[in-house]
């Protein structure tokens, strides 16, 4: 078996627990509740496969001995147990895009009916989150910790929401001058927006595993490992903002932020942002920035706004810091050779190796001469098959991990 078959069929695996708890919790509802909360929730469920609830395996492999174990192995209430947590751990995440849909201004929102709708179904979810784990069959104090973690989860994205839409935003460029503290600020919105969740899911794995909220050296070591991986890949994705549109699709979430460029038109510093408003200088360039702002991205003109980018060396210096930040939080991964080992190594690759960094590559590499409008038209649609992480680099990975490649 392949590596990218071997890592696709224990995420699925986990994943089908998952979406069992999550359409128990969504047959609760009927009528016009369930109208309302259906949007994102039936996609999660029909798309069969998440990140976080392999995350939050991880953290129950460890906190069981660090061995890798087989979901078939399992009792079938420990099977339930899993699929319910980490439907709430998904349906916290659905909150989430639920509430972004409106301050982004994305999601495919149809008019201020619906906009009004989904701010509601964002409440709503949050409110299933809490009680699905409520009515679990665990012990009182695993309950509360369970629930004190995502009550962190939430808080911690909220304090990225208010700084993106109140503080990290283009008309406040000056007030970070010193890029040095514009960064530490930065991925400290990058770890409350993103990394924090994975860190808190592998967290709650490892309480699950364990059934104890005791603190170990282990526990905490996959939580910061997550956590700061995860704020890379939330780096990642702010640099993969700028791929062709043709590769914003594929997912559930791609597909509601398909846009190209979602991050400039809706002024957010994030860190190619920064560079590209600290760096053009020129009146001309400017009066450019200014016009894009204003009237948005064009097939025409995005092709020259990449080559402005790579006039000043925004991507390339942004790929640089995030091969330098990967190699050192990397070394977090402690554990000895082992297939878990291996099946971390193999989920963390895709902060550096996914198809929107790929194709932000490309566009520094050839600086557009090979890029037609052709480009930048609508990709393939969600229901076409993708791959999870770049096989040629999962592969060498496995020299990392420690095992021999799946036969």
């Amino acid at each position: 078996m392949s590596t990218s078959n071997w890592y696709n069929e224990i995420e699925t695996s986990i994943a089908n627990l998952t979406t069992k708890g999550l359409l128990k919790a969504f047959d609760k509802f009927e009528g016009a509740d369930k109208e309302v909360i259906s949007n994102l929730f039936v996609k999660k469920i029909e798309k069969n496969k998440n990140f976080r609830p392999l995350v939050f395996f991880v953290g129950y492999c460890i906190a069981k001995g660090g061995k890798l174990l087989k979901i078939d192995s399992l009792s079938n209430e420990e099977k339930d147990l899993i699929g319910d947590i980490t439907a709430a751990i998904e349906v916290e995440n659905i909150a989430t895009y639920y509430i972004n849909h409106y301050i982004d201004q994305k999601g495919d929102i149809k008019d201020k009916q619906d906009e009004k709708n989904r701010v509601l179904a964002g409440v709503m979810c949050r409110n299933i989150q809490q009680s699905i784990i409520e009515n679990l069959s665990l012990e009182l104090e695993l309950k509360s910790e369970i629930i004190r973690l995502l009550k962190e989860i939430d808080q911690d994205i909220a304090k990225a929401q208010i700084f993106e839409v109140n503080t990290g935003i283009f008309s406040k460029i000056d007030e970070f001058s010193d890029e040095s503290k514009f960064l530490e600020i930065y991925f400290e919105r990058c770890r409350k927006i993103s990394g924090q969740f994975y860190g808190r899911s592998a967290e709650i794995g490892y309480v699950v595993g364990a059934r104890s909220i005791k603190e170990t050296e282990d526990k905490r070591k996959i939580e910061q490992l997550y956590t700061e991986m995860i704020t890379l890949l939330q780096y990642s994705n702010d640099i993969g903002d700028y791929a062709p549109p043709t590769m914003h699709s594929g997912t559930v979430e791609k597909n509601f932020y398909k846009d190209y460029g979602s991050d400039f038109k809706n002024q957010r510093l994030t860190y190619p942002n920064y560079l590209l408003l600290k760096r053009a200088k020129s009146e001309t360039d400017k009066k450019f920035i200014e016009v894009v702002l204003k009237k948005g991205f064009t097939d025409k003109n995005i092709v020259k706004f990449i080559k402005l980018m790579n006039k000043y060396n925004v991507l390339s210096d942004c790929f640089t810091l995030l091969n330098h930040n990967f190699n050192k939080e990397k070394k977090r991964l402690w554990l000895p050779e082992s297939e878990l080992r291996t099946l971390i190594s193999s989920s963390i690759i895709i902060v550096r190796s996914n198809k929107l960094l790929t194709s932000v590559k490309q566009l520094i590499t050839h600086s557009t001469r090979s890029l037609g409008s052709e480009a930048f038209t609508p990709g393939p649609s969600a229901s076409e098959p993708r791959q999870k992480f770049n096989l040629s680099i999962s592969e060498k990975l496995f020299r990392w991990g420690g095992i021999k490649k799946k036969k």
